[in-house]
């Protein structure tokens, strides 16, 4: 009961007020001490208050941490690790490059960019399973953008897989989206040809 009680204080500290009052009843239900039971529902009371102020923040609905938004500082320490990633790649250095974007998606789990490139990454060390997932992601985050379309298609033909590169070939050779590069529009034609 004391247990229950103490973890509705730490989960209504961290803005998970659904779960505080959650534990804050059991531990009511629980006990035959007058005074918990009354301290228990001025808790309830408190947290309901802070949690119609708190509207639809990932804790107060019931999100898991990481589901919400970033802080600056978080950020920017993503995008720096991100930016050392992306460095790792133009030197051919896959390891270094994977572990530093793993990190920063840790950091910032939705950041598109950093799934492209860790993607890179994997295909430059010849996981094209895991880089396929990784250019998978980032197409869900972002269905408009085309570096992922490329990198999942060269995914796919080093893993065999030739009608599927083929169409991610082709969609890429179509694609007017911001990121595209003219000269894998190109590559892209002509290799989509080559799986013909």
């Amino acid at each position: 009961m004391e247990a229950r009680f103490k973890l509705g204080n730490a989960l209504a500290v961290l803005g998970y007020y659904a779960r505080a009052i959650e534990e804050w009843e059991a531990a009511s239900r629980l006990t035959q001490d007058a005074a918990i039971r009354q301290s228990a529902q001025d808790n309830i009371t408190r947290a309901r208050v802070k949690q119609g102020e708190a509207g639809a923040s990932p804790q107060a609905v019931g999100q898991p941490p990481g589901s919400g938004p970033v802080a600056d500082t978080t950020r920017a320490q993503a995008r720096r690790a991100y930016e050392q990633g992306v460095q790792h790649i133009s030197q051919r250095a896959y390891a270094p490059a994977l572990q530093t974007l793993t990190q920063a998606l840790q950091q910032e789990p939705l950041l598109t960019v950093a799934y492209i490139a860790r993607g890179s990454a994997n295909i430059g060390l010849r996981r094209y399973a895991e880089a396929a997932a990784d250019y998978q992601f980032a197409l869900k985050l972002e269905p408009e953008s085309a570096s992922p379309l490329y990198g999942l298609a060269e995914a796919y033909r080093a893993l065999g897989r030739n009608l599927e590169a083929r169409d991610l070939y082709e969609r890429y050779a179509r694609s007017t989206a911001a990121d595209v590069r003219p000269e894998l529009k190109e590559e892209s034609r002509q290799k989509a040809e080559r799986l013909r």
